[in-house]
């Protein structure tokens, strides 16, 4: 007589087991993406106020480079952030001037103040000569 060794069944996870597997997994991905999700909005966030500032800065310095100019008095300047940190803030010069070269000179003087802040900043000339108003 002869002994014959029995190997055991192989013992198989439960449902339960491979269900609590399969929502550990499922919850370390969406923990991930929530957390990605939460860092992207943070830097959005972050770009959006410092593009806020940047311009508010870049307007002020425009505005006070052509108020140092007695003639250029009358123009009004307006900036406007992109709407992206890779859109250049965009300056534009309104009002009226007397004269050609006025118009000239206060652009010039704007396009010298915007790019020390912003070299890529686009100066937008709105401004009216009154000789061309009065006609």
């Amino acid at each position: 007589m002869t002994l014959h060794q029995i190997e055991p069944l192989p013992i198989l996870a439960s449902a339960n087991e491979t269900r609590s597997e399969a929502l550990t997994v499922v919850a370390i991905i969406g923990v991930t993406v929530l957390t990605l999700a939460a860092c992207l909005a943070a830097g959005l966030t972050f770009l959006r106020r410092y593009r806020r500032a940047e311009a508010a800065t870049l307007q002020t310095r425009v505005a006070a480079a052509i108020a140092a100019d007695v003639e250029c008095s009358r123009v009004d300047v307006v900036t406007v952030a992109g709407p992206s940190a890779s859109m250049p803030a965009t300056v534009t010069l309104d009002g009226f001037v007397a004269s050609a070269a006025i118009r000239d000179r206060a652009l010039r003087r704007a396009e010298e103040a915007a790019r020390r802040i912003e070299p890529h900043a686009a100066v937008i000339d709105h401004l009216t000569v009154e000789v061309d108003r009065v006609a």
